[in-house]
């Protein structure tokens, strides 16, 4: 998917060219030097040699330009998507760490989508991981007319990383992965018979034009995250309360106006982070659905659920223990959790009401706790 580069910028960077210094690395902005000589290609191909890419690398004009175009015209929109990094990156990591596949495909969203999670395409697909509407309900991702789980962030990742595993037992090597994840597997297979190998960069005659160059531009958003400090780009970070979030497992039929009423929040706000329930309620399901909101109106949610009638937790509190809280880090899983809180996976499913023992990313899941005893004097 290409990123939405403006107008302006363009026209910007035709009639500034000479005194613009965002996009040169700051070891070249030197007087003289002009933008994108030798020198600075060498810089920059000495700084991809040393980023950890998870398959062969090439460097070919559509790397150079992909980067060129991050950190030139397009470094206004690079800045916010950098920023967007901050939202999405746990919940990549998290899932990627689950399903045991490399950290580094975490970049594979900021070509998709500019990490914008409800974008659509012109062709159908939808959300972070852009999915079509075949692919999705394929990998069980929801798509009516109450929710299209395509653009929730936590399922549609975790939908991406099962095609992600799946493609690589197919083709065994990342960059493949890839452009079968752009154009299909089928395609990818043409290709690899076509050109009677199965090197990505040897088969890339043979592929459609727009997945000739997606994996220049994965290594492209690779080497942007890593190193836009040396092209002087400043990270557009979203509010506060947008970073710092928490999940919820929602069983009930829920509206996020009421949400963002009850729990003082600004139903923008609210909507952003739950871009997928499409007519803003929350349908009741047995299997759940999951709801986001800022870490701050914790307190605040868990009363307007008491209001409602509808319990956070469906255990008493055990006899002898206190109550506390976790919250979920990227790769936890509810298993080892219960065996870092010396307990059993029944416990924590029965203190937080889960009817699976699925966990994700910033989600507060209530602990017992035994109480010490009090030492004799």
């Amino acid at each position: 998917m290409k990123f939405p580069w403006t107008k302006v910028a363009v026209i910007a960077l035709l009639l500034f060219t000479v005194t613009k210094t965002n996009g040169l690395p700051l070891s070249l902005l030197g007087e003289g030097v002009e933008p994108w000589n030798a020198e600075t290609t060498g810089v920059i191909t000495e700084r991809l040699d040393k980023i950890n890419f998870p398959f062969e690398v090439k460097y070919n004009a559509d790397v150079f330009n992909h980067i060129k175009r991050y950190t030139t015209a397009g470094y206004r929109d690079a800045e916010h998507i950098l920023g967007r990094t901050s939202v999405y990156f746990p919940i990549f990591e998290h899932y990627l760490s689950l399903y045991q596949l490399p950290s580094e495909l975490k970049f594979l969203p900021m070509v998709e989508s500019a990490l914008i999670p409800d974008i659509k395409s012109y062709a159908g697909a939808a959300g972070l991981w852009q999915f079509v509407p075949v692919t999705a309900r394929y990998f069980d991702l929801s798509i009516n007319n109450h929710v299209d789980e395509r653009l929730n962030p936590y399922e549609a990742t975790e939908a991406a990383v099962k095609l992600l595993a799946y493609l690589y037992r197919e083709f065994q090597d990342w960059a493949l992965v890839m452009a079968a994840y752009n154009c299909g597997a089928g395609r990818v297979q043409r290709a690899i018979k076509q050109a009677r190998c199965n090197n990505y960069w040897d088969i890339l005659p043979y592929l459609p034009k727009e997945s000739r160059k997606y994996v220049p531009a994965f290594m492209a958003a690779t080497y942007l995250v890593k190193h836009y400090e040396d092209h002087g780009l400043t990270p557009k970070y979203p509010s506060y309360d947008l970073q710092n979030t928490e999940v919820y497992r929602v069983y009930d039929y829920l509206r996020l106006y009421d949400i963002s009423q009850k729990c003082d929040l600004n139903f923008a706000e609210v909507k952003r982070l739950n871009p997928g329930y499409v007519n803003n309620y929350i349908p009741q399901s047995k299997a759940g659905h999951l709801l986001a909101l800022p870490a701050s109106a914790s307190g605040a949610f868990k009363r307007f659920l008491a209001e409602k009638g509808i319990e956070s937790t469906k255990a008493a509190m055990p006899e002898g223990t206190f109550k506390s809280t976790y919250k979920v880090v990227a790769g936890d899983r509810l298993e080892t959790l219960a065996m870092l809180f010396n307990c059993s996976l029944e416990d924590l499913m029965a203190w937080n009401g889960f009817r699976t023992a699925e966990v994700t990313v910033n989600q507060s899941i209530t602990v017992y706790f035994p109480k010490k005893p009090v030492a004799k004097p």
